[in-house]
């Protein structure tokens, strides 16, 4: 599923929650780590010296991850950071990004005001065609042994029923047919600004339908090899705060939601969906874009 991936650092202090997510990718299959870090300069006096002060700690961690088993190559970049990490995605034709939803250094620097997420991180679910798993950073350790974190307990799954959905469906059962994981789906039904009884009927109707649809992909999830499957529907309401009380409430590890989609999805990325998963989930998120 994912067997080359691109991650994504800032080496000030490290993030050692990353990495364990990284390890934890293992069970999908991953095998190869490029381990980037972009510098916002090219003027070479200072890219050398921030060279110089970030290849130590990327070799620490590059030495922490082939002891885990991955195949590790390091990549320090300079540039733009939120270009010059697509273009090495390209480059190395990478099948994920994993990238701390807030840096300490460089990328915390460069967050911008009033947002959760960072600037880097941001762009990159902008612009990439790649998955992309956006992990809370935790505090930094310097232990050099890497426990795998606890990635795939229980998936939580967003979904509008809409194109991004299916795509994002695709991942989900690949990911189920690996590691038999427990999922819930969830569904936020829209609120339709219609006159008060017919938008009571109406959406009355429209709930029978997406519980239905919702029991079907329960059943078929099952068969496909999900341990348990359960399903959540809910009448409107703030889908950023739904989905993060759901992860919570649910005991969920991952958050798993496609983009590009309509209703619940529609602002995933630049709205304020995102923007509160990002600052609120204490779980990683996976976010699977549109096929280009």
């Amino acid at each position: 599923m994912f067997t080359k991936i691109l991650v994504c650092v800032d080496p000030y202090p490290s993030n050692h929650q990353l990495l364990a997510c990284v390890a934890s990718l293992k069970s999908l299959g991953a095998e190869q780590v490029i381990l980037a870090h972009a510098i916002l300069t090219d003027t070479p006096g200072v890219e050398k010296m921030l060279r110089a002060q970030a290849e130590p700690e990327l070799a620490r961690q590059k030495k922490i991850l082939e002891t885990a088993g991955f195949t590790v190559s390091m990549e320090i970049v300079a540039g733009h950071p939120p270009q010059a990490l697509l273009d090495l995605a390209e480059k190395h034709d990478v099948s994920a990004i994993v990238i701390g939803t807030h840096g300490r250094g460089l990328f915390e620097s460069m967050t911008l005001v009033g947002s959760p997420l960072g600037n880097v991180s941001a762009k990159l679910l902008q612009k990439t065609s790649r998955p992309v798993l956006l992990v809370r950073n935790a505090k930094a350790t310097e232990n050099e042994t890497l426990i795998p974190c606890k990635l795939f307990t229980r998936i939580l799954f967003p979904l509008d029923f809409s194109d991004a959905s299916e795509v994002a469906l695709a991942y989900l059962e690949t990911l189920v047919r690996a590691v038999h994981c427990p999922v819930t789906l969830l569904h936020v039904q829209e609120e339709q600004p219609r006159p008060m009884f017919a938008a009571r009927r109406d959406a009355l109707s429209q709930q029978k339908i997406n519980q239905a649809r919702l029991n079907r992909l329960k059943l078929w999830l099952e068969q496909t090899g999900a341990s348990e499957v359960k399903t959540e529907l809910v009448p409107g309401g703030s889908a950023g705060e739904i989905i993060v009380n759901t992860a919570r409430d649910q005991g969920c590890s991952l958050i798993l939601m496609g983009t590009q989609g309509k209703g619940i999805t529609r602002e995933l990325l630049l709205g304020s969906v995102a923007h509160q998963v990002a600052r609120r989930a204490e779980q990683p998120v996976l976010f699977i874009p549109m096929l280009p």
